[in-house]
């Protein structure tokens, strides 16, 4: 089969590999489509999560290895003790891999597993015609939502979870969330559907500007505008309530704190290359709360139930690029890289003509 093999640095082939055989208690996928996010982007031109000396240590495996863990398709095998799933069954999936003995494990909280590992960083993912998953992973696409459409629910659900996680009312709150990236993007559209009042997000540039005002959104261009000056004006001298960092730079980290207001609670869902200067000073004395967010857990199934009952209704809009397999590098990756402020999801065509 074809697939998109990570060997290092700015080093993707595609490369002609033997199919994966399912496993028990799993599953093997046709991909129809797959998206490339953040984290694939890191690993294309680093720094790298994908071990390259020492075993990863939940799964042993280093690279070379094939990247991808957003996906859908269509079951085309079932390992033994497969329960519950058949053949032509559309699925999704939870890319997170962990390994059901530790504390948090057993808590239910498998995303912060200690040997957490992922789909496509820590063994084969879905840059490639077929994937292997484990059954518990697995969520049902309805039937009334494309296999296109469905691959949007991995990055939507990092927005629900974060939300989720700090479970907090806020209806009638003032929210900002710095960074119009897909993250970004997912962290707004769930404030919006909890019922915030005013959402304000900042972003570099004015490509995504149309797109998150037509959300409801106020959209703060930082290249031209003060975002703490924006909040503001905004809430007459009050400040944010809540504050999204989604961006993983110490500029935006400071930005976000700047512009809540004392009590505020603060999540932080960027991935940071650099580890930032805190201001503990000015979020000690204003006695605020900071959160933090790893991927999700059962969330995808959440988003998957709101895209059946039509409440993302711009979802195409999100899709601003699809690229072959074959070309995911200078169509995809370096595309992304030469534009990294006009695109929302960048789509991996796969199978998707043939079976969506």
């Amino acid at each position: 089969m074809k697939a998109a093999v990570w060997h290092g640095y700015k080093d993707i082939r595609i490369e002609d590999v033997p199919e994966p055989e399912v496993k028990p208690g799993h599953v093997k996928i046709k991909v129809a489509w797959a998206g490339i996010c953040g984290t694939d982007r890191h690993e294309y031109v680093g720094p790298n999560f994908i071990p390259t000396k020492r075993p990863h240590r939940l799964t042993g495996r280093t690279a070379p290895l094939i990247m991808g863990h957003e996906f859908s398709g269509i079951i085309t095998e079932v390992g033994e003790g497969v329960t519950g799933w058949k053949v032509d069954d559309r699925v999704t999936a939870n890319g997170t891999l962990s390994c059901g003995e530790c504390p948090m494990c057993l808590a239910g909280r498998d995303n912060i597993c200690y040997k957490l590992g992922f789909l496509g960083v820590s063994t084969d993912g879905a840059f490639a015609e077929y994937v292997i998953v484990n059954q518990k992973r697995l969520f049902k696409i309805p039937d009334n939502v494309g296999l296109k459409e469905a691959v949007l629910c991995e990055p939507l659900a990092c927005g629900k979870h974060a939300l989720d996680l700090m479970n907090l009312d806020i209806r009638d709150k003032t929210v900002v969330v710095s960074g119009d990236g897909i993250i970004g993007i997912s962290a707004a559209i769930a404030c919006l559907q909890a019922g915030a009042k005013n959402l304000i997000v900042s972003g570099i540039g004015t490509s995504k500007k149309e797109f998150i005002e037509g959300l409801g959104a106020r959209y703060v261009n930082v290249a031209e505008e003060d975002l703490v000056d924006v909040v503001s004006d905004i809430t007459e001298s009050a400040m944010a309530h809540i504050a999204f960092e989604c961006v993983g730079v110490e500029a935006s980290l400071h930005n976000v704190i700047k512009a809540t207001r004392p009590g505020a609670a603060v999540m932080i869902m960027g991935v940071f290359e650099k580890p930032p200067v805190f201001p503990m000073n000015d979020f000690q004395e204003g006695e605020k709360v900071l959160y933090t967010s790893q991927a999700h857990l059962y969330e995808i199934g959440d988003c998957l139930e709101l895209m059946s009952q039509g409440k993302y209704p711009y979802i195409h809009k999100m899709i601003t690029g699809v690229v072959d397999l074959e070309n995911i590098v200078e169509g995809g990756f370096e595309e992304m890289n030469r534009h990294p402020n006009d695109h929302i999801k960048m789509l991996v065509r796969i199978a998707g003509d043939e079976i969506d």
